[in-house]
């Protein structure tokens, strides 16, 4: 049975062009990674939220408060609502006393808007989002792999083509 030629080389071809994919989508999907600040790589944790004393008098002066309207959370993570105020406040289901703190496990991802009485909009943003883990990131950088092998074939045909292997005759 004879063997095409072109068929070594290109497989040799593509060999190369597989590692060069590999390293150049890992190094571009993990300079992506670092910029943008991605604080989602991390198991669950106790975060807390301190509702600063003099909140409900800045409210109801018509000012801001200096509390985020908004946080991202991983799944898993315990919100724990810290009340040093001199005022009761409540967050979506908690009601947390004057000088008390109240928490919720936040076990489901969602995108939520929480009425609260501590924001002057009334609503409390609260995101939680899965864990990134090693999986995850190199499950997604697999799909830019196979684009990008393909796209260097085509651009190296081009630029080099494959030339045959022939048999040395003896």
């Amino acid at each position: 049975m004879k063997v095409n030629p072109y068929i070594l080389p290109l497989l040799r071809r593509l060999a190369i062009l597989a590692v060069i994919s590999i390293a150049a989508v890992y190094i571009v999907s993990e300079i992506a990674f670092r910029l943008m600040g991605n604080d989602l790589s991390r198991g669950p944790e106790r975060v807390e939220l301190v509702i600063p004393a003099g909140t409900a008098q800045k409210l109801s002066a018509g000012q801001k408060t200096d509390i985020p309207d908004a946080m991202i959370f991983v799944q898993g993570d315990e919100l724990v609502v810290k009340n040093e105020d001199s005022t009761n406040h409540v967050l979506g289901p908690l009601f947390i006393p004057a000088g008390q703190s109240a928490s919720m496990r936040l076990d489901a991802v969602s995108d939520t808007a929480f009425e609260c009485s501590f924001q002057a909009t009334r609503y409390f943003g609260l995101t939680v989002k899965e864990a990134v883990t090693w999986s995850n990131r190199l499950s997604a950088m697999w799909y830019g792999v196979m684009p990008t092998v393909m796209l260097l074939l085509v651009y190296s045909l081009v630029m080099r083509p494959l030339k045959p292997d022939v048999p040395r005759q003896s």
